[in-house]
C-alpha cells in the first residue's frame, strides 16, 4: 500500500526547546488515524510540520514520496482543518464564499476560478450536507455548522491526505457526535487518508483503527486504536489524572459505553 506520509527521525525545536523530538512514522493510503495526547504533547506542531508551517531542525519527512524541501506541491494534495475559523464573521461573505476559498491554493493568484472550481465547492457542500446553507452569510452560524463549513473547504481542494486539528473542542456533545460521524462518512466516500487529532479517546468515528499516542514530543503508543485502552497508554493522554479516573475509563471500555 502506498505511502501518503514519512516521518523518519524528525525533530523540531522552538526558542531552543524541543517539540518533536526523533520522532518517526508512517501513514498509509486510506488509513484512519488517529492522533492523541495531553495539551502541549506536541500534536498540532506535528501538524504544522507537515503543512510546512514549521521546519524539522533535523529528520527527513516525506509526502506522497516527496521530501519536504520540493514538497510544495505535494502539499497542494493536503486538505487541513483547522481549530477555528480564521476570519472576520462581521465580514459580508456567505457560506459559499468561504468553502470556495479552499480552492485558491489551486487556482493561484489573481486567477478567477473556472468551472471546474464552481463544481468542487457545489460537490463540497453537497457531501458535508450544508448546500442550503450556501447563501447564509457565514456570521449566522452555530458552532456545527462553521465546523462543516470548515470540513468543507478542505474537501474543496479534492485532498489525498485530510488532517484535522481537534475538530470537536469547542462543540457540544450532540454537534460534535455530528461532525464525528460525518468525518468518517467522508473518509469512507471519498477513499481519504484522515489523520485526526484528538485530546479524547471517547468519541472517535467508527472508521478509525489505528492510534498514535504523542507524550512530551515522542511517540509513546503506535497500533490497533483497541489496544490503546490500558491504564498505562491512557496514563499519557489523562496526565493529571488519577488511578481511579483511568480505571472508569476502561470499565465504560468494557461495558461498551466507548467503542475503540
Amino acid at each position: 500500500m502506498p505511502h501518503v506520509l514519512e516521518l523518519d527521525s524528525v525533530c523540531v525545536e522552538r526558542r531552543g526547546a524541543s517539540v518533536l523530538n526523533r520522532l518517526s512514522l508512517t501513514l498509509r493510503q486510506g488509513e484512519f488515524v488517529a492522533l492523541i495526547g495531553a495539551n502541549g504533547s506536541g500534536k498540532t506542531t506535528l501538524l504544522r510540520t507537515v503543512l510546512g508551517f514549521l521546519r524539522p531542525t533535523s529528520g527527513v519527512l516525506r509526502l506522497f514520496d516527496t521530501p519536504i524541501g520540493h514538497g510544495r506541491t505535494a502539499r497542494k494534495r493536503i486538505g487541513y482543518v483547522p481549530q477555528s475559523l480564521a476570519i472576520d464573521f462581521k465580514m459580508p461573505m456567505t457560506v459559499r464564499d468561504v468553502v470556495a476559498m479552499g480552492r485558491y491554493g489551486l487556482i493561484g493568484l489573481g486567477r478567477r476560478p473556472g468551472k471546474a472550481d464552481r463544481l468542487a465547492v457545489e460537490k463540497a457542500l453537497n457531501d458535508v450536507g450544508i448546500a442550503d446553507l450556501a447563501p447564509r452569510p457565514i456570521g449566522h452560524l452555530s458552532g456545527g455548522e462553521l465546523q462543516k463549513v470548515q470540513i468543507a473547504r478542505a474537501l474543496c481542494q479534492s485532498p489525498d491526505l485530510l488532517l484535522l486539528d481537534e475538530p470537536t473542542s469547542s462543540l457540544d456533545l450532540g454537534a460534535q457526535r455530528d461532525v464525528l460521524d460525518l468525518v468518517g462518512r467522508l473518509h469512507r466516500e471519498r477513499r481519504l487518508t484522515t489523520l485526526i487529532v484528538m485530546h479524547d479517546l471517547k468519541s472517535l468515528p467508527a472508521s478509525c483503527t489505528r492510534a498514535l499516542i504523542l507524550d512530551d514530543a515522542r511517540i509513546v503508543f503506535d497500533g490497533p486504536f483497541a489496544d490503546a485502552f490500558t491504564e498505562e497508554t491512557l496514563s499519557h493522554v489523562y496526565k493529571h489524572q488519577g488511578p481511579a479516573i483511568l480505571r472508569e475509563l476502561l470499565a465504560e471500555v468494557s461495558s461498551g459505553e466507548m467503542s475503540p
